[in-house]
C-alpha cells in the first residue's frame, strides 16, 4: 500500500473502537461456531437464508440501508471470522478486518469499501464474517468457504422485501441448494442431506 492511499474512514484502525465493536458482535454471534450449528447467542423470531454470492451486489447495500433503518441503528458493522481480523488484517495493514458503515451512508459506500473499489475490498479472501446493526436487532452470518449461505437474523417478525437477485431458500430448497453446492464432490448428496438434518432444527425459515 503506497504512502499516498487513503484509508476509507469506515475501516477500523483504532484499536480501541476495534475492541468495543468486537465485543458487541461478540454479543450477538458466537464467532466459534460454524454453520450448520446455532451461531448466535440467543433465538430470532425470524431467519431468512440466501445464497453468499448476494452479498457482493448493490442489492446488498440496499438491503442493509433498509434494515438499519427499519431497526433505528446508527451503524451498520462487518467484521471477518475467518481470516482472523488481527492477525491476518491489522498485523499486515494499519487497519482490522472490521468496517463500520454509518447506517445513512452504507446504501454509497458499502460497494467500494467491500468488493468493487481499488481499495481495500475487504470481502476479498473473507471465508467467514459477520453483519450487526447498532441496534442489536439483527444480523447476518456469512459462510463462503463451506456452504456459501448468508444466514440473515431479526429481532422483529419483519417482513424483509426480495430485493432484486436477492432469493430467499425455503426448508425444502435448503437441502437442493446444499445438493447443487457438493454435486460434484458428493453425488449422493450425503452432505446435503447431514446439513439439512442439522440446520433446519435450529433455524425456523
Amino acid at each position: 500500500m503506497s504512502a499516498s492511499t487513503t484509508i476509507p474512514e469506515e475501516l477500523i484502525r483504532d484499536p480501541a473502537t476495534f475492541s468495543r465493536l468486537s465485543a458487541e458482535c461478540d454479543k450477538i454471534i458466537d464467532t466459534q461456531r460454524l454453520l450448520p450449528d446455532f451461531v448466535f447467542w440467543q433465538a430470532f423470531p425470524k431467519y431468512l437464508a440466501t445464497e453468499y454470492a448476494c452479498l457482493y451486489g448493490k442489492d446488498a447495500a440496499i438491503l442493509l440501508s433498509q434494515m438499519s433503518r427499519t431497526f433505528g441503528d446508527e451503524s451498520v458493522n462487518f467484521m471477518t471470522i475467518d481470516p482472523h481480523p488481527v492477525d491476518c488484517y491489522y498485523k499486515r495493514n494499519s487497519w482490522f478486518g472490521l468496517a463500520s458503515f454509518s447506517s445513512a451512508t452504507v446504501s454509497e459506500r458499502y460497494v467500494p469499501i467491500m468488493y468493487a473499489g481499488t481499495f481495500p475490498k475487504l470481502l476479498a479472501g473473507v471465508n467467514v464474517g459477520a453483519y450487526w446493526g447498532s441496534s442489536m436487532k439483527w444480523a447476518i452470518f456469512a459462510d463462503r468457504l463451506r456452504w456459501e449461505l448468508a444466514l440473515i437474523a431479526t429481532q422483529d417478525n419483519i417482513e424483509i422485501p426480495t430485493i432484486g437477485r436477492f432469493r430467499y431458500f425455503t426448508a425444502p430448497m435448503i437441502a437442493s441448494y446444499m445438493r447443487s453446492q457438493y454435486q460434484s464432490k458428493d453425488p449422493s448428496g450425503a452432505i446435503a442431506s447431514d446439513f439439512a438434518a442439522r440446520f433446519l432444527p435450529n433455524y425456523a425459515i
